[in-house]
């Protein structure tokens, strides 16, 4: 199992329930087009949740691995063509919130 060495996760948050679920559906649907792109990059790793406990917020949490930090620069490149893609694709307006670590240490249960 390869070990992660650097960690984004980035929140989207939505004006609608609607907005919401197409979102998700649109943005997996990018995603998994462009799987090798990401593979190929150094990506490791995406979880996809929905944020439920925080009340009167339509959010989506984006958990993604990376092999090392030139892995998560070379993500960003097809990030960037994604976002495109979606805000294209769908007109949805979302607030996106990024946050990102170098991984210190990993337990796993």
């Amino acid at each position: 199992m390869p070990e992660s060495k650097l960690i984004s996760y980035i929140t989207s948050d939505f004006q609608t329930k609607s907005d919401m679920k197409v979102g998700e559906t649109e943005w997996e649907i990018i995603m998994n087009e462009k799987f090798e792109k990401f593979k190929k990059a150094g990506a490791i790793r995406q979880t996809v949740t929905q944020i439920w406990n925080k009340e009167g917020t339509l959010r989506l949490g984006h958990l993604w691995e990376y092999k090392d930090e030139k892995a998560f620069v070379e993500c960003q490149k097809i990030f960037r063509e994604a976002e495109i893609e979606f805000k294209k694709k769908t007109g949805i307006i979302w607030k996106v919130f990024s946050n990102r670590g170098i991984v210190l240490y990993d337990v796993i249960y």
